[in-house]
């Protein structure tokens, strides 16, 4: 059985689909922990223990992989040994490839998380990468008003602003893929986690 830990039931159709186009038989199950974002968002800090605690109620479960799908707890999991990031598949990829990598987000608690990965893959890696902050915050208020539609507009709108300055685009967030269905016609890459991640960790397991 196959594990996902979210932080909001937005997710859950959409892992639920991809663990499908990758795997019809595999057994998923959904675990949604609102309060560890909530907190994270409150403190400006994660909470290890109520992640600890989360990850300990899962496993009761007995799983044989557990994926978590907030990049704000991305370095939480790189700590532990029984859970993964769905974010490292695709920024493993991503620093083999470009050079300068707009680092998309919305929530400020994901921003330093995920630019440190990017960091210490391409240290991994050997390579020399440029990061360019790439600030959607301003699309926040629509994600917790829960209206998707208008959250994926405002990332695009942000977005065009940087074309310029990057290679591709990082959406560091697993809620932001929905944007790229208004980026068709966007200058550069765009990649999202939530496929890299699920395709990576599945043919692992």
């Amino acid at each position: 059985m196959i594990a996902f830990l979210h932080t909001s039931d937005i997710h859950i159709e959409r892992f639920e689909q991809l663990a499908r186009k990758f795997d019809e038989a595999v057994k998923i199950k959904h675990f949604v922990h609102e309060e560890l974002l909530d907190y994270a968002l409150r403190e400006g800090a994660t909470d290890n223990q109520g992640f600890a605690s989360a990850v300990q109620s899962i496993k009761e479960e007995r799983p044989e992989l557990i994926i978590c799908t907030c990049s704000t707890y991305g370095e939480v999991c790189d700590q532990r040994n029984d859970i993964e990031r769905i974010d490292q598949p695709v920024v493993e990829y991503l620093v083999s490839r470009y050079n300068k990598i707009g680092l998309a987000y919305t929530a400020n608690s994901t921003k330093q998380v995920s630019h440190d990965l990017i960091v210490k893959t391409a240290q991994e890696q050997n390579r020399e990468v440029v990061i360019v902050d790439c600030d959607c915050s301003s699309a926040w208020v629509h994600y917790e008003s829960n209206d998707l539609d208008q959250y994926a507009k405002v990332i695009t709108e942000r977005l065009k602003t940087y074309a310029a300055e990057v290679d591709v685009i990082f959406l560091a967030q697993a809620s932001m893929e929905h944007a790229k269905s208004y980026l068709a016609d966007f200058s550069k890459d765009i990649y999202a986690s939530p496929e890299f991640g699920v395709k990576s960790y599945l043919s692992r397991s």
